[in-house]
């Protein structure tokens, strides 16, 4: 079914749907320690925005480790971060967003995604930590090698296939509160929604020209009447 009434939106998830701090460095850093002895193994790769994947395979060419390791360093991170996430007080749903998803879940013309360069596993149980998981059916993940643009393209063939509906570019939208969130929405040609609600300030953001930009989601209605996510 194509109908150009149908909209995605795609959402980042560390600083956009939730903030956890750096738990997610903290749970890898610990792997790392536990399995190889390596300290703060992820600051000393020299990474900056990339995908999971693509940090795992810095981390392990960097430190001569083996390709054969990477299903039980997966495995012990998972574990680790769940742990992590347990004992965090001030992990928090970010402004505006419960009500969105839940105001999007219940139309017949909007379906959310998830598109983060997280491992499936760890997006998984951040969701989960914060009782978000089940907004959210379909995804782009970290586990592939690659860019986020290309786990992007990834998620909105999954979408089509999963929601049965062929999605305009015009109306397919990536938000996010990165720099790298409104490059992966322009390297495809979709709507690009910045949000400054993670590490990257208003201004970052607004230099980067993306389509539209908010300080946060607490304005949703108003938000969801601008973009025509229109419940029906």
């Amino acid at each position: 079914m194509s109908s150009k009434k149908k909209k995605l939106i795609l959402w980042d998830l560390d600083g956009t749907l939730m903030h956890c701090g750096a738990d997610g460095t903290r749970a890898l850093n610990e792997t790392f320690h536990k399995l190889y002895g390596i300290e703060d193994a992820f600051t000393k790769a020299g990474i900056g925005h990339a995908m999971d994947s693509v940090i795992l395979d810095r981390i392990l060419s960097s430190n001569g480790l083996n390709m054969e390791d990477l299903e039980n360093i997966k495995l012990l991170y998972t574990k680790n971060l769940k742990e992590i996430l347990d004992h965090n007080v001030n992990k928090r749903i970010l402004p505006g967003i419960k009500e969105l998803l839940q105001f999007l879940q219940n139309s017949n013309d909007c379906f959310s995604g998830l598109l983060t360069s997280n491992l499936k596993s760890g997006a998984e149980i951040k969701l989960q930590s914060v009782g978000l998981c089940d907004y959210f059916s379909v995804g782009g993940f970290g586990d592939a090698y690659g860019e986020k643009w290309d786990a992007a393209e990834a998620s909105i063939i999954e979408a089509e296939k999963y929601f049965g509906v062929r999605f305009d570019k015009d109306n397919i939208f990536i938000v996010g509160d990165s720099i790298y969130d409104i490059q992966c929405a322009k390297k495809i040609g979709v709507v690009s929604i910045g949000v400054a609600t993670g590490f990257a300030s208003y201004d970052m953001l607004k230099s980067q020209s993306p389509d539209f930009l908010y300080e946060d989601m607490s304005k949703w209605q108003e938000i969801a009447l601008l973009h025509q996510w229109i419940k029906t």
